[in-house]
This record gives structure tokens, sequence and C-alpha cells, in this order.
């Protein structure tokens, strides 16, 4: 699963104050302005981690946990995508760390370029759910400097007359499998592999 239901208010507020400022342009290279939200929103997913009863700390670890650990912010992480829509909600299966797998649709892609280098990721959109789409990818620094099974963004879903889309790898996250091996967590797919180092988000969680 990737966000148990208890937590799942707290942690949808704290994507939606990404979301609200993800969208505007920085002044400069990492806006001071921009990186305190975000320092905001991180601490705030820390505190639900540390005290909620459904965090997915395990229980004799929580008293002990220190918080996650976090690239810089860095506005260059942050792009506009191209949109390209499917024709069709065309089913696109998931495999899950568990071994079953979760429904999941095609719903376009996000064509873009980071350090320079183009590069593309596959759109989805959970079954049920109109008003999010989900961007799990890989990345070179995965097993080094992030969780070896990649990480997740959540977007909020572009407006039908929408022709970009930003996406903001700061926002980046790792699956609650990479705390707790008891949750299944979505397997990016293959099409969904950066080329390019992605040094911003969400680092390995602290042993």
């Amino acid at each position: 699963m990737r966000k148990i239901p208890l937590l799942a208010g707290l942690l949808a507020a704290i994507s939606l104050l990404i979301y609200n400022f993800s969208n505007t342009e920085p002044a400069s290279k990492t806006d001071a302005g921009y990186a305190a939200q975000l320092r905001q929103a991180r601490q705030q997913k820390d505190n639900a981690f540390r005290t909620a009863p459904t965090s997915p700390i395990p229980p004799a670890r929580r008293a002990a946990f220190g918080g996650l650990r976090y690239f810089r912010p860095d506005a260059a992480y942050r792009v506009t995508a191209r949109l390209s829509r499917s024709a069709g909600l065309v089913p696109l299966p998931l495999a899950l760390t568990g071994g079953s797998a979760d429904a999941y649709t095609h719903w376009g892609t996000a064509g873009f370029e980071l350090n320079g280098q183009p590069q593309k990721l596959v759109l989805l959109q959970k079954q049920g759910d109109s008003q999010e789409l989900f961007v799990p990818f890989t990345d070179p620094t995965n097993g080094r400097q992030t969780y070896a099974g990649g990480r997740y963004l959540d977007l909020p879903l572009p407006a039908p007359e929408a022709s970009e889309i930003v996406l903001d790898f700061n926002a980046a996250y790792s699956p609650f499998c990479a705390y707790n091996h008891d949750y299944s967590c979505p397997r990016p797919p293959a099409d969904n592999r950066l080329t390019v180092p992605v040094l911003a988000g969400e680092q390995l969680v602290p042993q």
C-alpha cells in the first residue's frame, strides 16, 4: 500500500502544501520562501512519522526516530514538462513488492530535460482516484543515496486544457516499504527509469 488510511489525510495535506508552491518560479536558484515551505512540509512529515499510531516506522524505533534525510532544496530539480495524454485510460497494473499487483491506468507521459538530458516519465492514475497522478520512478541514486526500490511523486490532476505539468523532484519520497518491510509497495515501471541522478527529495532512511 502507498498510504495507510489514518495517516493519509495528514500526508495529503503535506503534499498539497508542496503542490501550492511548486507551481511558482523561484526568484533565484532556490528561492528562500520556497525552501522554507519545503522544510515546513518535511518537518510535518517527520512529526507524523514520529507520533502517529499508524506511522510506518516500527513502534520500537519511533522514540529514537530522528527524522528523514533529504537533499537540499534545489530549483534545478523543479521542471516544467510537456504533457502528452493517452488516447484512453489503458490499464497498467503495477507489481507490488509483496508479490501481487495494484490497479493503475496509463494516464499520459511527461517529457522534460534534467541536467541537459531529455527524459520521459509515464504518468499513472490509480483506479478510482480522479484527483491525483502517481509517478513512481528510479534513477542512478537508487541503492546509494536513495532507496533501492525507487521513489514516488504525487501530482494534482492537470486541467483539461493544460499542455504542461510541473515535476518537483524536491518532493520525491520513498515508499513505506523503505521504512518497514511489512508494507507492500508499487514498483516503478521499467519505462520510468531516469538516466540522470536526481539529487533532490528524500534520501535513504536513517538506520
